[in-house]
């Protein structure tokens, strides 16, 4: 069986492999929360990162409001027609 050795420490024994580029890792090397190289990869990963545009709260209350409108307008022909139609 083959021993493989850390990619940046070739004198230590490879005890990890990184889960993003697959090279062979060390326990210094080895970022356990992420799976990832300490070094290369794990600055790579993806932090969520805040919008920078506040949200327009004024807005989303004026299109709610008007769907409800709409959808009151729509129940209303829908009754007012079945009132219509039934005669």
């Amino acid at each position: 069986m083959e021993e493989f050795h850390c990619i940046n420490h070739p004198d230590r024994q490879a005890v990890h492999q990184c889960t993003r580029c697959g090279k062979p890792l060390c326990d210094e090397c080895y970022n356990p929360e992420t799976q990832t190289c300490r070094q290369y990869c794990n600055t790579l990963s993806t932090k969520p990162t805040l919008d920078p545009r506040p949200k327009n709260t004024f807005w989303q209350v004026i299109v709610a409001l008007l769907a409800i409108v709409g959808a009151l307008a729509l129940l209303l022909a829908a009754i007012c027609g079945a009132m219509i139609y039934s005669y």
